[in-house]
């Protein structure tokens, strides 16, 4: 690698897109180290800068906020300002007027104890005093569960992320968990619609595009995308995650199209993300979801490199099925503060190659290879968290049976099929768990030279005839405040599976994983479930779409696209049995 950092920036379209960014957002800096001089000195393995950028206050105060543009409704922020309280200069406006003036007072919006103890760290750090945060090189702190406040703990003064936190009932919007400071230029509000709106709901795919085909509406969007791309030495793309079962569906396209025309060549990562749970189960917006989906996955297919559909509902169209079980997980599944919270760490782990220091893999490598063929639509699957025993090796682990990966895309079906091609991320392997000292009647993975060697052994070993490519990070995934409490008691603190049950008032605060993104054939079972019930439908029984500009001629070419991608994900025995089919025919 040249050592020049490859930014990407990244692009959050919907409301509960915006639930997995933040989570992401704050899995990442709980990573950060703001001491100077670190007691331990460990190897920097992550390179944060890909999608942090450095900056200053008017003040002089040094910044690192994500390279990032967020699009949400009006009312979606509840006590967080758009434009951020990094540059604000706390001046008040001067009031020229010789009249009477009456003025009128709100009351601020409710913050949450996680909120407010930030904010009173904020304030501290901002009066010049050093700021202290939890890091992998002073993780001497007692056991703290992520979940619940503890009123009995003496340690006030400990950051928020050590801190006992129950915040389930507390979180109403994304920003009440945010933990990151945004960029003035990141946060994007379409007045329009409101969020939470019982009337005019923003369900409508067409509604999205004709939102972004406004002038003033796109001219924004596209100014906030240039001030951080003209930041930016050496741009390597943009990762999008979008919201495809309502009206950001429609704007996420209309932005992803022009960033291909204007950043032809870059790489474009596509995640369009769902709940396990939708709130109404109207027949109507049923039938608004399949159609969303057609039109954003014919356009995604179009106008990214590489497109995964995510969920951890089973099932999507017509009956959403129910939520997907972890064997190790007790989430919510009606709680979108729990479900993004699982999808980004997911999300995160999946483009560590992307962000480590020595790796020279860039996005549009990782999705050339994914996409190729056509298959421009991939698939997410994680070992949550690794299933790693307290008292076993990594090469224990993987000399067991294979490694069950949970697949989050809906419609995935039964069948274990092997993918074309996947990318493999395993992380938070401590460096003396990796394997144990020579003895007999030890597997093969003993006999390793370390964790790399073996993990591309295991995809060897299980994946013969798939294009693999394997990636391990010592990092473990950070899972301390504010993200949820999701596991159950045989978890322990470190994310490990142990015999005795973790204490009450404890919590997890990493975990190992285990991510492949993959090119699969199960891709045909998702658009041919899709293309089934899309095409119950009379497209002239909704007229919103079509006073909205669809015409049924579009509409069905979006069909037809969706139609033609399913034979590129035949396996080379379907392709065969289909030709012998055709044989028969002609005979």
């Amino acid at each position: 690698m040249d050592g020049r950092t490859r930014e990407i920036i990244t692009l959050q379209c919907g409301h509960y897109a915006n639930f997995v960014g933040t989570h992401l957002w704050n899995i990442q800096e709980s990573t950060f180290s703001y001491e100077k001089c670190p007691a331990q000195i460990i190897p920097k393995e992550i390179n944060n800068d890909v999608l942090f950028r450095e900056g200053r206050t008017l003040q002089g105060e040094e910044t690192y906020t994500p390279r990032l543009v967020c699009l949400d409704l009006k009312g979606s922020l509840n006590t967080l300002r758009a434009e951020g309280i990094l540059y604000d200069l706390k001046a008040e406006e001067d009031v020229h007027w010789g009249g009477d003036i009456t003025l009128h007072k709100s009351s601020p919006a409710h913050k949450n104890q996680f909120l407010a103890d930030l904010e009173a760290q904020d304030e501290y750090y901002l009066q010049g005093e050093p700021r202290v945060e939890d890091d992998e090189d002073n993780l001497s702190t007692p056991d703290m569960d992520t979940s619940e406040v503890n009123a009995d703990d003496p340690k006030d003064d400990d950051p928020p992320s050590l801190k006992h936190y129950h915040l389930d009932d507390d979180v109403h919007v994304w920003s009440d968990y945010l933990r990151s400071h945004l960029h003035p230029k990141s946060v994007s509000i379409i007045k329009e619609y409101s969020h939470d709106s019982s009337v005019g709901g923003f369900d409508l795919f067409t509604q999205g595009q004709n939102v972004f085909s406004r002038k003033d509406v796109s001219d924004e969007i596209e100014d906030r995308i240039h001030f951080f791309v003209e930041e930016c030495d050496h741009l390597q793309g943009f990762q999008v995650y979008l919201d495809f079962c309502d009206g950001f569906s429609g704007l996420g396209c209309g932005i992803l199209q022009g960033l291909g025309d204007e950043y032809h060549g870059k790489g474009i990562f596509a995640a369009g993300v769902a709940p396990a749970v939708f709130d109404d189960e109207n027949p109507l917006l049923d039938s608004y979801r399949i159609l969303n989906s057609v039109l954003s996955f014919s356009r995604l297919v179009t106008h990214s490199s590489f497109f995964v559909p995510l969920s951890l509902a089973s099932t999507l169209w017509r009956k959403v099925g129910p939520p997907l079980s972890f064997p190790h997980l007790i989430y919510k599944p009606s709680m979108s503060y729990h479900t993004s919270a699982i999808l980004a760490s997911i999300l995160d782990t999946a483009t560590l190659p992307l962000r480590t220091v020595d790796s020279s893999v860039t996005l549009s490598m990782m999705t050339d290879a994914l996409g190729a063929r056509g298959r421009k639509i991939g698939s997410l699957h994680t070992n949550y968290p690794l299933s790693f025993h307290s008292s076993s090796t990594l090469a224990d682990t993987l000399g067991g049976s294979m490694l069950p990966c949970q697949p989050l895309m809906p419609h995935f079906g039964q069948e274990i099929i092997a993918p074309f091609s996947q990318s493999v991320v395993l992380r938070g392997t401590p460096l003396d768990r990796v394997k144990r000292p020579p003895q007999p009647d030890l597997n093969l993975y003993h006999q390793c030279y370390d964790e790399e060697e073996m993990l591309r052994n295991y995809l060897l070993s299980n994946y013969p005839r798939t294009l693999s490519s394997g990636r391990c990070v010592q990092q473990p995934c950070k899972t301390t405040a504010p993200f949820p409490h999701l596991f159950n008691a045989e978890v322990n603190r470190d994310g490990f599976l142990f015999d005795e049950e973790r204490k009450k008032e404890q919590g997890v605060e990493s975990i190992p994983l285990m991510t492949s993104l993959q090119s699969s054939p199960a891709v045909k079972n998702l658009l041919s479930c899709l293309l089934t019930e899309a095409r119950k439908l009379d497209i002239h029984k909704f007229h919103g779409y079509l006073e909205e500009g669809l015409e049924e001629d579009e509409y069905k070419e979006h069909l037809n696209d969706l139609e033609q991608l399913i034979p590129c994900y035949l396996t080379e025995l379907e392709k065969e049995v289909n030709d012998d089919d055709d044989d028969d025919e002609d005979d």
